[in-house]
């Protein structure tokens, strides 16, 4: 994967999404880019959630627009909260079966899953069921599922909620390698200081709206 630093992959100008007769976004203006990370932070029901939905393109604006580019449109990862993991298959069974989703051949599968596992520090694991490991290893493991094909665009709702520290190191160390590359990252946080140390923006969200943004 190729991208352009600073190239945009998602824009979305005054976009608006409701549930029912509830505005749960919007309206909000604001671009996504290559090679850097995006931090959100806000209380729960902000519209953090919903903003990824819009970025993912698994929902559509009600009003506004949102415009995902080439790049974005072939290839986002999307890792939410809720484990995609099967706790009765090994960490590598479960990379396996993420990486023939994604259409990966045999050998392709094979060496991105020691990579990963090597990256986030899981290379004795990969024979061990999930079930079996600890709260951060699985949080590792989720993110790990979601990179067997390196996206132009990940999404992240809180990717280190209930892991340890050495977890949380692991994983936010993998997402400033993958910025170096030209990813783009969003970034969900309440976890302190963790936007601090690895974004390039942060913007503050309270009742669907950005109320604020800075630079760490």
């Amino acid at each position: 994967m190729k991208n352009v630093e600073n190239e945009p992959l998602c824009v979305l100008t005054d976009a608006v999404r409701h549930y029912g007769r509830i505005r749960a976004l919007g309206p909000v203006s604001l671009t996504v880019r290559s090679g850097q990370i995006l931090g959100v932070r806000g209380p729960n029901g902000a519209g953090k959630s919903t903003l990824l939905s819009l970025l993912a393109g698994d929902a559509r604006p009600d009003a506004g627009t949102c415009v995902r580019s080439p790049a974005a449109l072939a290839s986002t990862s999307w890792v939410p909260q809720e484990l995609s993991l099967y706790e009765s298959l090994t960490a590598l069974q479960n990379l396996r079966f993420w990486g023939i989703a994604a259409g990966l051949p045999p050998r392709a599968i094979r060496a991105r899953s020691q990579y990963l596992l090597e990256r986030l520090g899981l290379s004795d694991k990969g024979r061990a069921r999930v079930s079996s490991c600890s709260g951060g290893m699985k949080r590792r493991l989720h993110l790990a599922s979601a990179l067997m094909v390196t996206p132009a665009l990940l999404l992240l709702d809180e990717p280190t909620v209930g892991a340890d520290a050495d977890s949380a190191r692991l994983i936010l160390e993998l997402l400033k390698h993958l910025r170096s590359l030209g990813v783009g990252v969003v970034l969900i946080s309440h976890r302190p200081g963790e936007l601090e140390e690895a974004a390039d923006r942060i913007v503050t969200m309270e009742a669907g709206l950005i109320t604020g943004e800075a630079a760490p």
